[in-house]
């Protein structure tokens, strides 16, 4: 017979800058995560007939980070369940405990109906490949900290071995808070879209365009 205490830890995301960019039909690939099993890509879909309407769509449609309710552009998570055998006497063996480890990461994707520049495109596949590399990083982590918690299990007892892999679960949480903290989920890693001079650029061009033209000298009063 097995024990099997589980748990879903949901994982710090990614934020993205302001306003830019996407190509079309861009769909984000498993390149980052190669290295991990059992990681699950699910996109959400994000349309728009300029950057600017593009950017509105990931604004509107992307996840919360479940640490700070703050809304990213990415967020991952996973599912780490651990059980042990039973044994005569109704004790059990933490020797034989085992790990099992599921993550789902959510990544914005373009809808093929999105009108975008060669540049912009450009400028969207480094955005989603930067975002990608920031969240194989939470998952990565988490994945290699799967020994943190079976140790902590194989050392408690019986009546203590599932309060021993929570605590474990709660180390490994922080180090995720800290990492969105010193890279702003991910917006030191290039995960910002669009640059913040970019952004600067366009808001200037904006302000011009709606800049009223001066008076006429038919409009000046007499």
């Amino acid at each position: 017979m097995i024990a099997s205490p589980a748990t879903v830890r949901r994982v710090a995301s990614l934020a993205a800058g302001a306003l830019l960019t996407s190509p079309v039909s861009a769909t984000p690939t498993r390149d980052a995560f190669a290295s991990i099993p059992n990681v699950t890509i699910a996109p959400y879909l994000v349309e728009g007939d300029d950057a600017l309407a593009v950017r509105r769509s990931i604004d509107a449609r992307r996840p919360t980070d479940a640490h700070d309710g703050t809304r990213v552009d990415a967020v991952s998570s996973w599912d780490m369940r651990w059980s042990w055998p039973r044994t005569r006497g109704g004790g059990c063996d933490l020797r034989r405990a085992t790990i099992r480890y599921t993550a789902t990461v959510r990544l914005p994707r373009l809808a093929g109906t999105a009108r975008l520049t060669p540049a912009e495109r450009t400028a969207w596949d480094r955005y989603l490949a930067a975002l990608m590399v920031h969240e194989a990083g939470h998952v990565a982590y988490t994945y290699d900290r799967r020994s943190d918690v079976l140790a902590a299990i194989r050392s408690a007892t019986c009546a203590t071995a599932d309060r021993a892999a929570r605590a474990a679960l709660a180390a490994i949480d922080a180090y995720h808070i800290a990492y969105d903290r010193e890279t702003g989920h991910g917006a030191t890693q290039g995960a910002s879209f669009p640059s913040p001079r970019a952004a600067g650029h366009r808001r200037h061009v904006a302000e011009i365009t709606r800049t009223p033209p001066p008076p006429s000298d038919a409009d000046t009063p007499q």
